[in-house]
């Protein structure tokens, strides 16, 4: 009986242990799932908490940038009024000039001569001030949003592959006049670079003098993309006023703004036009005292300039380009990437 009793209790002990080991897996399988829905808890909660960081910061950043376009739209309205202004101011300049013309003042002028005369006077002066006016605001604005300066700014360039001319230069860095002598001209391009305005344009003119670039489509303009239509609508196409300072002329490798008023097209002297492209050089004007606006000079990359120099032209007076050089991008450098 008690062999009998031995040998019953092995088969007990063996049931006793597998079922204590089911428990203990099904256990273990349980806290496995409980800690598998409490990592998923875990990772949703922290996924909520980064969606909504990320949405917290998407809305800052919206409110930035309607902050951005606010101060944007102050700044073209302001432009608009100052333009408003100057077209006031330029069509009773050229009333008075025109009357004046027609009845000039002599030794013996009557009353309404001198009253003509003293007209156009105050008319030249409140151009002027007016002009003052916007050079103090745009230095304000200059350094507000771009920094006291020295203001620099690369272009890139491509070369149209049916005529790459010999050298390996395709960019060239400009560093633009101080704002103490062109305020206006220098905030304006600025603004035309930020926007990105030149972006997609070309270098298309390579006269004797000059190679000129501006807002003309080249072999990397995509089909329907009118890269004039960025200057007109931003407000920034040309110049309010011809601004020049005689201790910023146009030497070799500077820049100024082509035609009247000056702007958007641009070009890089590649001869001293001090003299032909300064005050009363261009007489083809109405008002042959004025001078085109210079305002930056070239400091790196002289052999891309040169390179354009050498392009083929079509025939013509213009000395059009055969091929035109697309400018890729301006971008305006931080003072430590001199």
């Amino acid at each position: 009986m008690y062999q009998s009793r031995r040998g019953n209790t092995a088969p007990n002990n063996v049931y006793a242990e597998k079922k204590s080991a089911g428990k203990g897996s099904i256990i273990t399988l349980v806290m496995m799932i409980v800690g598998l829905i409490c990592f998923s808890m875990f990772q949703y909660n922290a996924l909520g908490q980064g969606v909504e960081h990320l949405h917290e910061q998407e809305l800052n950043m919206q409110g930035m940038e309607m902050a951005e376009e606010e101060k944007i739209k102050q700044l073209q309205d302001q432009l608009k009024a100052v333009e408003i202004e100057r077209d006031v101011a330029r069509q009773k300049r050229s009333s008075l000039e025109k009357e004046l013309k027609q009845h000039p003042v002599t030794e013996k002028g009557n009353s309404g001569d001198s009253d003509t005369k003293k007209a156009l006077q105050t008319a030249r002066d409140q151009f002027l001030g007016l002009e003052k006016s916007i050079q103090k605001r745009s230095k304000i604005d200059a350094i507000e949003k771009f920094g006291p300066g020295p203001h620099r700014v690369k272009i890139d360039i491509e070369f149209h592959p049916d005529e790459v001319p010999e050298g390996t230069e395709d960019s060239f860095i400009i560093e633009m006049a101080p704002l103490g002598l062109m305020p206006y001209t220098v905030n304006f391009f600025l603004e035309q670079v930020h926007r990105g305005h030149y972006d997609g344009c070309s270098f298309h003119r390579n006269a004797g003098h000059v190679v000129q670039g501006g807002p003309v489509e080249n072999h990397l303009t995509k089909k329907g993309v009118n890269v004039r239509k960025p200057f007109s609508t931003s407000g920034y196409s040309s110049m309010a006023f011809q601004e020049y300072h005689k201790d910023f002329p146009h030497e070799k490798y500077t820049l100024g703004y082509a035609g009247r008023p000056g702007g958007p097209d641009f070009y890089v002297s590649v001869q001293d036009n001090t003299r032909n492209h300064g005050p009363g050089g261009q007489a083809s004007y109405k008002v042959k005292s004025e001078a085109d606006p210079c305002f930056a000079k070239v400091v790196e990359g002289h052999a891309a300039v040169d390179r354009m120099h050498t392009l083929s032209k079509q025939p013509g007076d213009y000395a059009r380009m055969v091929h035109y050089v697309a400018i890729k991008k301006m971008s305006m450098l931080d003072n430590n990437d001199k």
